[in-house]
């Protein structure tokens, strides 16, 4: 007997794989071809349909002599920089801060005749989509063929785009035929009528043949699968599994630490080997991963039948995320992921854990979208307001970015830079500046902090009110906070119509600064967002707190002390008080001394400690 036990397991897992003969004969037919008849490949399908195991058998598939770097989104940072630090990984380097051209000569570098690059759950990528259409892979050698493995269909650019028509190809997944959901619960030791029973329920679906086979195998009785993939099979669990799969549910990975906040200390070591030796868990390197499709469906049904549950889940978790020591470079992202998980606010929640993918795509302006963007900010802004975004564009064309339809047009655009790399005659000679060169005169960011300045966002029919177009360009913004945190501190932004944006931009941290400049009678008020000290992972605590709060306030305590007592929990300084309440550092000691006094503590620490005894307590 050769080989090694990898070796069998291979073969085990070949072994097991049904259908998709069609999926992967021409797949692999594209990896080893001279002449592919296309470059990238997109197979999708519903959650549970099969995939990731296509992808892996693709993989054992290829011929050697083929060279395969395997990823996977849910581990990646959606930034440039967090994918090209993922493919330096799987390839070899030692690169902490890895450029394309890195990446394009390892891969040249390594000697093999073909490269076989495979992203799975590509639906976590959705900020990254227009970069990897328009400038990562077109960098690579014409010897790589990529294979994008998601919920969702591609982004219609990919086959309207100059260049890239006719070399993308899809491969939807769907149901097994009978015959072949037959077959693979035949591998897994159930035939007869117990498998016809089965696949009568399920309909085909791999996931639901899965586990209700691994159900019968461990004697489950009744239909050994569930209406909603989940109910079924944890109804056969004792009720503290259950109740750690219902904790489980609420958070991105597990670990012990994690379920030591959600259940108690005394029962996360044994809860977290009850979970890993659920089918329904894969170990990966950060911990457990309960499978997205039985993950949302028990979270879905845990915030109908006990919200109050679910809610509380959620705050412990928070509240651990938020209170952890801060993680090394390496590890910055999964912390970041793990806060973004647990936000409902599906502005932010959206930008890296999509529900859909979007019909509009981003990317960077092109020379050629100057006169589009004019014509977009004429049609809705004032002359002198029109002017003003024209010397942007011929002064920061590089800060511009665009959303484009399904048809390749552009719909709308935002444009966003760095307060240092702004031109200061640019910004003064702006109408609506002014309220944010004020508030930066009178609170001066420190020389650490990095401050982003987003002059407009435009939809060519909607103007600044949400459209497809424009909720891309936002979600957008939101890979640009990925890319500067730790250090992105404020974002500087104007609005026209308050009424209708307020109720977005006001529950994710946004606040009017100074009185609204009027041009040509167009009010245009000036807003900012405080990240606080923490950054981007001290906001992302805040709108999880913000969300779980109870609406009562704490007893004894004004509305107002409470936020006060919740800043200095935070570990603010008094500075950092009165910035976040808009007074005065003078006028934030004061209250931060009555606080201290009416709680009858000393020190902040012992007011954090009420804070979170409370309740109240923030990232």
């Amino acid at each position: 007997m050769t080989g090694t036990i990898a070796d069998r397991l291979a073969v085990g897992a070949g072994r097991g794989f049904v259908g998709r003969e069609r999926e992967l004969s021409a797949l692999t037919a594209a990896v080893t071809a001279p002449e592919p008849s296309f470059l990238v490949a997109f197979v999708h399908g519903p959650g549970g349909i099969g995939k990731s195991r296509l992808l892996r058998q693709l993989v054992a598939a290829v011929p050697a002599g083929t060279a395969t770097v395997v990823l996977d989104g849910r581990d990646v940072e959606p930034t440039p920089r967090g994918f090209r630090q993922a493919m330096a990984g799987a390839l070899g380097l030692d690169a902490t801060d890895p450029g394309t051209a890195d990446v394009v000569g390892a891969l040249r570098d390594g000697g093999a005749d073909r490269v076989l690059l495979t992203v799975d759950t590509y639906e976590t990528l959705g900020l990254l989509d227009g970069w990897l259409r328009t400038r990562f892979l077109p960098a690579l050698p014409a010897s790589v063929t990529t294979v994008f493995a998601g919920r969702d269909r591609p982004a219609g650019a990919w086959h309207t785009a100059a260049g890239w028509a006719g070399m993308v190809a899809e491969f939807r997944l769907d149901a097994l035929s009978e015959p072949e959901a037959m077959s693979l619960l035949r591998s897994r030791g159930l035939d007869g009528a117990a498998a016809l029973q089965l696949n009568a329920f399920a309909h085909g679906h791999p996931l639901a043949l899965e586990l209700g086979a691994a159900g019968a195998r461990a004697g489950a009785r009744g239909t050994p699968v569930l209406p909603e993939l989940a109910d079924a099979f944890l109804g056969g669990l004792p009720s503290t599994v259950v109740t750690a799969v219902e904790a489980a549910s609420t958070v991105r990975r597990v670990t012990e630490p994690v379920l030591g906040a959600l259940l108690g200390d005394d029962h996360a070591r044994t809860a977290f080997d009850a979970l890993r030796a659920l089918p329904i868990t894969d170990v990966v390197p950060d911990g457990l991963l309960l499978h997205d499709v039985v993950r949302d469906t028990v979270g879905l049904e845990l915030a109908v039948r006990d919200p109050d549950a679910r809610r509380a889940f959620r705050r412990r978790a928070a509240r651990y995320y938020t209170n952890r020591p801060d993680p090394a470079d390496g590890d910055l992202w999964r912390h970041t992921a793990d806060l973004i998980f647990l936000i409902e606010n599906p502005v932010v929640r959206d930008a890296c854990f999509p529900s859909a993918r979007p019909d509009h795509a981003v990317e960077q302006a092109r020379s050629q979208d100057g006169p589009v963007i004019a014509e977009i900010a004429a049609g809705h802004e004032p002359r002198p307001c029109a002017d003003a975004l024209a010397r942007w564009w011929d002064r920061h064309p590089e800060s511009f970015a665009v959303a484009r339809g399904p048809d390749g047009e552009v719909s709308a655009f935002v444009q966003i830079i760095e307060l240092a790399d702004a031109d200061p005659g640019v910004i003064a000679a702006d109408p609506v500046t002014r309220p944010w060169t004020d508030h930066l005169r009178a609170n001066p960011p420190s020389p650490d902090d990095r401050v982003l300045l987003m002059r407009r966002w435009l939809g060519r029919e909607s103007g600044e009110l949400r459209s497809p177009g424009v909720s891309a360009c936002w979600l957008d913004v939101k890979r640009v906070y990925m890319e500067l945190r730790p250090r992105l501190r404020r974002l500087y932004s104007t609005v026209v119509d308050l009424s209708h944006l307020g109720p977005i931009f006001l529950p994710l941290g946004f606040a009017p600064i100074g009185d609204p400049v009027e041009v040509d009678g167009v009010a245009h008020q000036g807003v900012f967002l405080d990240f606080g000290p923490r950054s981007v992972d001290g906001w992302l605590g805040r709108l999880v707190e913000s969300e779980t709060r109870q609406e009562r306030q704490a007893d004894g305590l004004s509305p107002r002390e409470t936020e006060v007592l919740r800043l200095v929990a935070s570990g603010l300084s008094n500075r950092d008080v009165g910035a976040t309440l808009h007074i005065s550092e003078r006028t934030a000691s004061r209250h931060v001394s009555n606080l201290l006094l009416k709680l009858g503590v000393r020190t902040r620490t012992e007011a954090a400690r009420i804070a979170a005894e409370r309740g109240i307590l923030d990232g």
